[in-house]
C-alpha cells in the first residue's frame, strides 16, 4: 500500500525524491505530528532509503512557511562555509515568509547558495520587507554588516533568531528542515561552539519546528545520543529502514502494473533478493526493466547484470568509494570480496588501521555491525560493484 491521499498511478523514479513515497505511512504520520508539536526531530537512514521523500510528503500540504536546505552544499574539502550557509538560510526564510505574508511579491524561484548574487538577493528581500511591509529586520542587517566589519561571529547569533522572531510577530509557525545536518559539525573549526549556540537558541523557539536529517548514520546518532554533545536528547529520532521483502515485492508489482507491464513473480523475487530493500535501487531496476515487454526472469537477470556496467551506477559507487581514507577503502574492498558481510580476519592492515577504518565507515553509514567482529556493507549495489571498479 502506498502513501497517496488519493490513488494516482505509481511510476518508477530514480535520482530525485518524490512527495508520494511508497509504504511510509507510519514515518510520515509520526513526522507530521512532531512538526505540529514543534518537537525537534531527526530523520535517520542510510543513503538512497527515501528520507527526503518522507519529509516532502509530510510538509506537502502545509500552508505555513517552510524551508529545506542541505548542509552538504556548503562543504569545501574538510571545511564548512558557514557564512554562505547562513546567508542562504536567512534568504530562504525571508522569501518563504514574504510568500506567505504577501503572495503578490515576485521572489526569485531559485536562491543562489554562494557569492555576491546570494548577498544581493538577501539585501533585496530585506529592503522589500522594510519598505513595502514596514518590517524591521535588525537581525539580518546586523548579519550583513558583520561581513563589512569582520565581526561575523556577532551576526551569527542574531540570524539564528530570525524564524522565531518573524513567527512571533506575525502569529505564524515555521518549519526549518536541514538535510545532511552532520556536515555542520565542520563549521566548528572556524566557529567553535556552533552546536552549543544552535541548541541554546532553538530550545527556546516555540513557533519553529526543526527537522534535521542525514545519511551519515553514526555521526548523526552521536549528535543526539552522546552525553557530551550539545544536542544530547534534543531531537526525537525517526529511523527509516529498508523495505521488508514483502513490501519490496508489492512495490515492484504495483509499479509494473501501473506501468502497464506484465511481470513474473520469480523475476521480482530475484530483484528483491539482490537489491535488499533499498528503494532507489528498486526504482532503478523498475525503470530499466520496463524496456522489456514482459518482465521475465530472463529480463530481470539481464537488468541486474547490467548494473555492473552501467556508467551512472559505476560513477556513483566510485565517487563514494574515493571519498574514504585508505583504511576504509581496504575494509570495503575486503568485505565486498567475501560477499559483503563477514569478519576482518586476514585483512592486510594494522589493528589501529582497522579500528580507524571501521569507525569511519560506521560514522558515514556504509557498514553496520551485525555481531561481535562481523560487519556488513549496507548497500548491496556498492558491495557488488566495488570488486569490479577498484
Amino acid at each position: 500500500m502506498g502513501t497517496h491521499d488519493l490513488w494516482v498511478p505509481m511510476k518508477f523514479l530514480f535520482g530525485m525524491p518524490t512527495d508520494e513515497p511508497y509504504d511510509r505511512e507510519e514515518e510520515i504520520k509520526t513526522l507530521t505530528e512532531m512538526i505540529r508539536r514543534k518537537q525537534p526531530t531527526v530523520i535517520v537512514g542510510v543513503r538512497r532509503i527515501g528520507k527526503t521523500s518522507i519529509i516532502l510528503k509530510s510538509v506537502k500540504n502545509m500552508e505555513s512557511p517552510k524551508i529545506f536546505l542541505s548542509a552538504k552544499e556548503f562543504v569545501e574539502g574538510k571545511s564548512f562555509d558557514l557564512q554562505s550557509f547562513l546567508s542562504a538560510y536567512s534568504s530562504l526564510i525571508l522569501s518563504e515568509f514574504l510568500r506567505v505574508i504577501d503572495p503578490k511579491i515576485r521572489i526569485p524561484q531559485t536562491i543562489k547558495i554562494r557569492g555576491r548574487e546570494l548577498l544581493d538577493t538577501l539585501r533585496e528581500l530585506v529592503g522589500y520587507a522594510k519598505i513595502r511591509l514596514n518590517i524591521p529586520l535588525t537581525e539580518v542587517e546586523l548579519f550583513l554588516d558583520s561581513f563589512k566589519k569582520a565581526s561575523f561571529r556577532e551576526g551569527v547569533a542574531e540570524i539564528i533568531e530570525l524564524p522565531q522572531r518573524l513567527a512571533e510577530e506575525f502569529s505564524l509557525n515555521f518549519t526549518i528542515i536541514i538535510d545532511e545536518f552532520q556536515y555542520l559539525r565542520l563549521a566548528s573549526q572556524n566557529y567553535p561552539g556552533i552546536f552549543h549556540l544552535l541548541r541554546s537558541k532553538w530550545q527556546l523557539h516555540d513557533r519553529v519546528a526543526y527537522v534535521i536529517s542525514g545519511s551519515s548514520v553514526g555521526l548523526l546518532e552521536r549528535t543526539f545520543s552522546k552525553k557530551t554533545e550539545p544536542f544530547y536528547q534534543f531531537f526525537y529520532p525517526i529511523y527509516v529502514e529498508r523495505f521488508r521483502s514483502d513490501v519490496s515485492i508489492s512495490f515492484l508489482e504495483q509499479g509494473f502494473s501501473d506501468e502497464g507491464r506484465e511481470v513474473e513473480y520469480d523475476a521480482i523475487s530475484l530483484a528483491v533478493k539482490e537489491l535488499d530493500g533499498i528503494p532507489a535501487w528498486l526504482n532503478y531496476f523498475g525503470l530499466k526493466s520496463i524496456s522489456c515487454k514482459r518482465v521475465t526472469v530472463s529480463c530481470a537477470k539481464k537488468v541486474l547484470a547490467s548494473l555492473n556496467e552501467d556508467p551512472l551506477i559505476r560513477n556513483i559507487v566510485l565517487d563514494e568509494y574515493r571519498k574514504f581514507g585508505k583504511n576504509a577503502r581496504i575494509i570495503l574492498k575486503f568485505l565486498a570480496s567475501v560477499g559483503g558481510e563477514g569478519k576482518l580476519r586476514g585483512i592486510d592492515i594494522s589493528r589501529s588501521g582497522v579500528n580507524e577504518g571501521i569507525k569511519s565507515l560506521l560514522n558515514d553509514g556504509y557498514i553496520e555491525r551485525r555481531e561481535r567482529g562481523v560487519y556488513k556493507i549496507v548497500d548491496p549495489v556498492i558491495s557488488k560493484l566495488i570488486p569490479t571498479i577498484v
